[in-house]
């Protein structure tokens, strides 16, 4: 059996933030089912963090099984996607 294709951050968290602008305030689960993250809390860290995404948290209350009393989930939204790099000038003239 052949190992699996390495799936790098960078692809994970630009599938994650593809599907977090189709579908703002989605839940890690739902994040994670659509995009097979693996570790959803750790890519979406890593967004927030390192690779410059802007992600903003909040709550959603939802009904408990049979309706019952109200929970309260955890969602997420896409706010940036990071900037490319510019390229700065360089004098390689000689003058």
């Amino acid at each position: 059996m052949p190992a699996p294709a390495p799936d790098p951050r960078d692809a994970q968290a630009s599938r994650a933030a593809d599907f977090l602008e189709l579908h703002p305030g989605s839940t890690l689960r739902e994040i994670d089912s659509a995009c097979d993250l693996g570790s959803p809390s750790k890519v979406l860290a890593e967004m927030a963090g390192r690779l410059g995404y802007g992600i903003r948290k909040a709550w959603r209350t939802t009904p408990c099984t049979f309706g019952r009393a109200p929970r309260r989930c955890r969602v997420y939204f896409l706010t940036h996607r990071p900037e490319p790099a510019r390229q700065l000038a360089l004098g390689l003239d000689s003058e």
